[in-house]
């Protein structure tokens, strides 16, 4: 069943980090935008002449998903891409198409004792949708654990790391990794470590038994990080996982 595509405008769009955007559009009729946290849209655009498509993460930190009337995205610049010349040029007005939800990157109705929520660059995007539903989860089972593994280059592209710490102050269940490739801190916190996702893996102690894993951001981490987790006996139905693709055409 092909999904019906839908007219929208761009309403805002805000700086999170050097070289990336937070986009947010509207249906053109103010129909809601309902999705499960964790689900993507396919957005078409035209780029010199010719009909695009990208498919982005919802962003969208929102408690009530069925009443929501914005799909909220975040889109790093990539050097001679598509959609990056066309959305780091849009201005608030300017229209596309979406059509979605899909995916299955979606928390399941019964949870496991933990979560380990891994994601590089814009790849956090679906577990900032995720935090209003961990918060109720978390509140309404205390014993529910949450460990979050964002991965960057840098601490100026930490996008959304502000409300992953707070959410992590709140509560103790819920426990937030910055990773950064190639610059630390000046002053490393004790959630903050030097190299790639995978340097906190261990530590973590992952058990097939108790924990889901969840993929989502840069193509060779994903691939890389779901073997090192199959080898420690995950399967598909623990481990979730969501490749970027990086387009330069």
């Amino acid at each position: 069943m092909v999904s019906p595509r839908y007219p929208v405008v761009l309403r805002e769009r805000r700086e999170l980090a050097p070289n990336t955007l937070e986009l947010t559009y509207v249906r053109e009729d103010e129909a809601p935008i309902a999705y499960v946290p964790g689900q993507f849209f396919s957005v078409d655009f035209r780029h010199q002449g010719e009909e695009k498509s990208r498919s982005y993460s919802a962003a969208g930190r929102v408690t009530d998903l069925k009443q929501n009337r914005e799909f909220r995205f975040a889109i790093t610049a990539v050097p001679n891409g598509a959609a990056s010349g066309y959305f780091f040029n849009a201005e608030p007005g300017d229209r596309a198409k979406i059509s979605g939800p899909f995916g299955a990157l979606v928390l399941p109705r019964v949870d496991p004792r933990r979560y380990l929520l891994v994601g590089t660059g814009t790849g956090v995007a679906p577990y900032r949708t995720m935090l209003p539903e961990l918060e109720q989860r978390m509140q309404a089972n205390p014993q529910l654990k949450v460990d979050l593994v964002m991965g960057v280059r840098t601490p100026a592209e930490l996008i959304y790391g502000g409300e992953f710490e707070a959410m992590a102050r709140r509560y103790p269940g819920f426990r937030f990794h910055a990773c950064y490739s190639r610059e630390m801190p000046v002053a490393p916190a004790e959630h903050e470590h030097a190299g790639r996702v995978q340097v906190v893996y261990e530590n973590l102690e992952p058990d097939p038994e108790r924990d889901m894993v969840y993929l989502c951001g840069n193509p060779q981490m994903v691939d890389e990080s779901s073997e090192w987790f199959s080898e420690r006996a995950f399967s598909a139905k623990n481990l979730k996982r969501e490749r970027y693709k990086f387009s330069t055409f």
